[in-house]
Order: structure tokens, then C-alpha cells, then sequence
């Protein structure tokens, strides 16, 4: 009996220049959506300013109420591009008949997941960039510990788009994975703290959106913003980046180029 043939793989020179070329087309077809550009630029800022206008000067404890709804923007941004954004993209990929392509291609499947994070990450990056711009215009960026802040920030983002791919993995049909993004995306969004702080809950609601992953991400954000020690996030910081690489790993075995559906 003769070996069977070894799979047909691109070239190790080639997989650069590949995985590039369908990072670009993702982010072109990522462009050419105007709901996806929308609320990823135009919503966040619109937010800020309309929160800034009317409460942006205000203080508490010495502290101006848009320095600390800034991190609470960012973070949302992370959400809804994870969450929303790469969950629904994929959903739509395999719903349309992209994935079955793929699968005739000479790539290996991860290629595709890592193109919808790097466009993902790119988009927050662009996001985010404007909003610290016009921040900085407007009010000034306070940012007292940019590491700090960015390890919060990148924590969250490994955790929504982690549970974005999961999402978008999933066997169902791309309307049903909308729904359901939208739905936990308002839980992690509401639930965290983001839009109304947390101090202002009950007590009973206050233990229960303690577990929510995003609660840490946006405290650590918010006190690494400002400037405070997150020493006592780190805890439940590195508990997100476990759960988001268990949700990885799950995904990994959901992950299939079409659905039955």
C-alpha cells in the first residue's frame, strides 16, 4: 500500500505574504460595512461628546467625570468589536458560503480566525486613537499610566474577541448569533460598569455584576487612567486572560468551515 498524499499547504516563504493579503481584504470588506464603521468610530465619539458636553467638567473627589468615562469608552469599543464584530462577521462567512471557499483553498483554517483579529485590533486601534485625539483637544488626555492601562485594556480585548470567535463558531444561523451577541454584548456593556457606574447599584446587584469579566477590565482601566495602583485587579485580571484562553480552546473544537444550517 502506498502512503496517501501529504496535504496540499502553502509554501513556508508564501504564508506571510498570504496571511496579509487576507488581513487586507478583511479590513476592506470591514470598511465597506457602514453599520461596523459606524459604531466603531462615529458611536464611541458621539458618546464622548454628548457625556462630555454634559457632565465633562464636572468633579468628584477631585477627579472630572469624562477622565473617568474615557477608559469606560475604550473598553466598550473592545466589546463591541469583539463581541459583535467578529462574532457576526463570521457568522455571516459561513452563512454566505466564504468559509466552504476557504476550505477549497491551500490555508489552514486559522488564518482566517487571526485575519478577523487583526482587523479587529487594527479597528480598535484606529477607534481609540481618535478618541484620545479629540480627548486630547477637547480636555486634555489625562492617560497617568499608559502600561498599566494597556495591559487592562488588551485583557478585555483577548476576552471579547476570544468569546466573539466562539460565537461566531457556533453552528447556528447568522441572524440567531446577532441576537445573541447583542444580547451578552449589553450585559457585558450594562453589567460592568460602563455605561452607569457600579457604586450607583444595589447592594444585591452590585455582588451579582462583580462577576461579570468586563467589571475588573474597566476598574483596572479606569484606576490605570487615572493613576491609581490596580494591584488588586491583577487577580481577577488574570483569571479573565484564563477563561479567555479555556473559551479559545473550546472554540477550537466548534470551529467548522460550514454549518449545517
Amino acid at each position: 500500500m502506498t502512503d496517501p498524499p501529504a496535504p496540499v499547504v502553502p509554501p513556508a516563504h508564501r504564508a506571510p505574504r498570504g496571511l496579509r493579503r487576507l488581513c487586507r481584504i478583511e479590513m476592506l470588506l470591514f470598511l465597506r460595512e457602514p453599520a461596523a464603521v459606524f459604531f466603531t468610530l462615529v458611536f464611541p465619539m458621539a458618546m464622548l461628546l454628548f457625556l462630555g458636553v454634559a457632565y465633562g467638567t464636572e468633579s468628584s473627589d477631585g477627579v472630572r467625570y469624562i477622565d473617568e468615562y474615557v477608559a469606560h469608552i475604550v473598553v466598550t469599543i473592545a466589546v463591541n468589536l469583539g463581541v459583535l464584530g467578529v462574532a457576526i462577521n463570521i457568522a455571516e462567512c459561513r452563512a454566505s458560503g466564504v468559509l466552504r471557499r476557504y476550505r477549497l483553498a491551500p490555508v489552514p483554517m486559522w488564518w482566517f480566525w487571526l485575519s478577523q483579529v487583526v482587523v479587529g485590533l487594527l479597528m480598535f486601534a484606529l477607534a481609540t486613537g481618535a478618541l484620545l485625539a479629540v480627548v486630547a483637544a477637547s480636555y486634555g488626555v489625562l492617560l497617568a499610566s499608559p502600561a498599566q492601562f494597556a495591559l487592562a485594556v488588551l485583557v478585555g480585548l483577548a476576552f471579547t474577541f476570544a468569546t466573539g470567535v466562539l460565537l461566531g463558531s457556533l453552528d447556528l444561523p447568522a441572524r440567531s448569533v446577532q441576537i445573541i451577541g447583542t444580547g451578552l454584548f449589553f450585559v457585558l456593556f450594562l453589567g460592568s460598569g460602563a455605561a452607569i457606574p457600579r457604586d450607583s447599584f444595589p447592594g444585591w446587584l452590585q455582588a451579582l455584576t462583580a462577576v461579570n469579566p468586563m467589571t475588573p477590565v474597566i476598574d483596572a482601566a479606569v484606576d490605570a487612567y487615572l493613576g491609581r495602583p490596580m494591584a488588586a485587579e491583577l487577580p481577577e485580571l488574570a483569571l479573565v486572560l484564563v477563561a479567555a484562553g479555556v473559551i479559545v480552546r473550546i472554540a477550537r473544537t466548534k470551529s467548522t468551515w460550514e454549518g449545517t444550517r
